[in-house]
């Protein structure tokens, strides 16, 4: 039988960065959950985990990728941002999946070659379906003459053309459907001969942040083709920005949440953080500020009891209804804040007052 390498997988330095153990929201009974919660779907699923933007669902996803390694489930990490420059969604998830589904592995790679040769055929018909459009634009662009546009369409060369587009259409739905059975067969494989836990889990993140074309695109390639047996997509966005940024495209009309649904079996919310929890980890002080002789803080912080600390941040957070991105940077403009007037007092020997709920 052949080794599951853990420790070849492309992001295994998250193994021990990025753990449940570790995690400073504190959504390790969440994280399990979900894991539970998808454990038994082997005939092709997409979760959605909904979160607003800096609600932290990178770092969940990441321990997410943790949580699935160590369970011996392969398990495949895409960051859709870093490839919106691409225009392909498609060769992007294939690549990943591929690559990713090999280095932790070992000698997969015969498993993988029909795989690659179907993906291969459809990549490349779908190479031939953009020249087919580019031509379609080329001819209403009023700076071709109609003359020009009718000599292409009947130069034998243009007919050959056509064939050799219909052609590849004809292999490419072919291969569409050959591509998800071999998956399933490949996942399969991965169960009864490499100690693997199936599902395949496929983690894609960011998506919310690309262009909303993008964005559709991928969403398009994952539900036609690699929504098939022993594969879940768990798939992290902000979908009400997500939908905002398709109404921007598509207009106020389109109903761009009824849209979204389609591509997802069922859609899971990223919990609230604990907000305690996150500043006790944080151990944001005021200690240094408290031990200057210069620095008088006001109201009722003098004392520096973290507790108390703590109670006015999580009001303030919960009143303005803020994620924990807006906290992050919260905290570092107050530390930045405290030690240019901690600074000051010291330079100028002068008395300094810090009124911590105006900072």
């Amino acid at each position: 039988m052949s080794k599951y390498h853990l420790e070849h997988a492309k992001y295994s330095k998250w193994l021990k960065s990025h753990t449940f153990e570790n995690c400073k929201l504190d959504r390790k009974e969440y994280g399990h959950f979900i894991a539970d919660y998808i454990s038994g779907e082997k005939d092709g699923f997409v979760l959605n985990i909904n979160g607003a933007w800096g609600s932290g669902k990178t770092e969940f996803l990441k321990r997410l990728y943790t949580l699935f390694i160590n369970k011996r489930t392969p398990t495949i990490y895409i960051n859709a941002w870093e490839s919106d420059f691409s225009k392909d969604p498609l060769t992007v998830v294939t690549s990943e999946l591929l690559e990713q589904l090999s280095l932790f592995n070992e000698n997969i790679g015969e498993d993988l070659k029909t795989v690659k040769s179907l993906l291969g055929r459809v990549i490349k018909g779908s190479f031939y379906g953009a020249a087919g459009f580019t031509t379609h634009k080329l001819l209403g662009d009023a700076t071709i003459g109609s003359d020009l546009a009718k000599e292409l369409l009947n130069d034998e060369s243009s007919i050959k053309f056509i064939d050799e587009l219909k052609g590849s259409y004809l292999v490419q739905t072919s291969a569409i459907s050959e591509i998800r059975i071999q998956l399933g067969q490949l996942a399969e494989v991965l169960g009864n001969t490499r100690e693997a836990q199936l599902p395949v889990i496929v983690l894609v993140d960011e998506l919310d942040r690309c262009r909303p074309d993008y964005a559709i695109e991928m969403l398009e390639v994952i539900k036609h083709f690699f929504h098939t047996k022993n594969f879940v997509f768990i798939i992290a966005t902000d979908t009400k920005q997500l939908s905002n940024s398709m109404n921007a495209v598509y207009g106020n009309k389109f109903d761009s949440i009824k849209y979204l649904r389609r591509f997802f079996d069922r859609e899971a919310t990223l919990p609230k953080p604990d907000i305690e929890h996150y500043l006790d980890i944080k151990n944001f002080s005021l200690e240094e500020a408290n031990s200057s002789p210069n620095i008088t803080i006001a109201p009722g912080l003098v004392t520096d009891n973290a507790q108390t600390l703590q109670k006015y941040v999580s009001y303030f957070i919960r009143a303005y209804d803020l994620e924990i991105r807006d906290l992050d940077q919260i905290l570092a403009k107050l530390e930045s804040c405290l030690r240019s007037i901690i600074s000051t007092g010291e330079r100028d020997k002068s008395p300094q007052l810090i009124d911590f709920l105006c900072c």
